[in-house]
């Protein structure tokens, strides 16, 4: 009986230290939640008192008012929710003009501060805000990270930086790069750096990673820029024919070409993704021109070449009677059942 008593006492104790704990935890947790929504309170009160005022500055030009320097870190947060809605959906040089020389001037002290934070989430925001409103006051602050053991995401960052800050030490560490990145992450260095720095990436293309090459070669494609072509050109007889197919791909995105002869053997190529991008870029040229080799390709084996085949010709001018043409005199059943195909689409 004593040692049920002690049994049940002990069971006791322990459900109400469970208990006691459980409270606590609650206690915990609906004070954390009511500190969020206080904070989230304060910082939709500044967005929502002062984004009128940004407005009138970084659009209308107004005079600046110091009202709008933000108080605390959670009216940062605001601010920051205001100045990336105009980066992202304005492209804008005076607007980000504007946002890099106030965060500079104001935000570079609290940025600063999160920089040196042990916890990595908060460190790498800090790197993300850094790049965005472009600090370069701590660009400096951020390279002394280096010193210390850092995590692929904030390596990526700190490349991220030298993208856009510092072109030199950008493709040193490209080129010097102890691990590959991928393709993905490649792009997303690429994309928006100064075209001087694209440049001399090209120039050392040979010396970057097969991932890099293509990523180069696609952002090449992306910026539609007509003084790419001569260098893409140059990559049709490259030896691998990945780097071709893109080559080819980013000249189709520019839309026009130079030298119409550099381009013919592709239509009989062994590698179907070349006849279909050849293909695709014939469709850029007259009919006049184009229609022998679209025709060729438009008896191809790949049911990918032939769609495109007959895709460009029902684009252009007179394609349709070219196509109905086709299936009068041609013999390939699959050739007339695709060039069919897109000619009832006109109709």
């Amino acid at each position: 009986m004593v040692m049920i008593r002690i049994s049940i006492d002990f069971l006791i104790l322990v459900m109400a230290i469970l208990l006691i704990i459980l409270i606590c935890f609650g206690i915990y947790i609906s004070i954390k939640r009511a500190m969020e929504v206080y904070q989230q309170r304060l910082r939709r009160m500044y967005i929502e008192s002062k984004q009128k005022d940004w407005y009138h500055y970084l659009i209308q030009e107004a005079e600046f008012n110091s009202e709008l320097i933000p108080k605390n870190k959670y009216e940062i947060q605001g601010l920051e929710e205001i100045f990336l809605v105009y980066l992202k959906n304005l492209s804008n040089l005076t607007i980000q003009e504007k946002i890099k020389q106030f965060s500079n001037q104001y935000l570079q002290k609290h940025y600063q501060k999160l920089l040196k934070s042990r916890k990595w989430s908060i460190k790498v925001n800090a790197m993300y805000r850094i790049i965005d409103f472009q600090i370069v006051s701590l660009v400096e602050e951020c390279e002394k990270l280096e010193k210390k053991k850092l995590t692929k995401e904030e390596n990526f960052q700190l490349l991220k930086m030298n993208s856009i800050f510092s072109t030199d030490a950008f493709i040193n560490k490209i080129v010097n790069l102890s691990s590959t990145l991928s393709e993905y992450e490649y792009k997303k260095l690429l994309i928006g750096v100064h075209s001087e720095t694209l440049k001399s990436l090209i120039n050392c293309l040979d010396e970057l990673p097969m991932p890099c090459q293509y990523s180069i070669i696609d952002t090449l494609g992306m910026n539609r820029d007509i003084n790419d072509l001569p260098f893409l050109e140059s990559l049709l007889q490259h030896e691998n024919c990945e780097v071709r197919i893109r080559s080819l791909k980013a000249i189709h995105e520019i839309g026009v070409i130079i030298e119409q002869e550099k381009y013919l053997p592709f239509v009989v190529s062994e590698i179907w993704e070349e006849r279909l991008m050849i293909a695709k870029i014939l469709g850029n040229l007259p009919l006049a021109y184009s229609y022998p080799y679209l025709q060729i390709l438009l008896n191809d084996e790949s049911w990918w070449v032939r769609s495109q085949a007959a895709k460009a010709i029902s684009n252009m001018k007179s394609g349709k009677e070219k196509l109905q043409e086709f299936i009068e005199t041609a013999s390939d059943r699959y050739a007339i059942d695709m060039a069919n195909e897109y000619l009832k689409k006109g109709l």
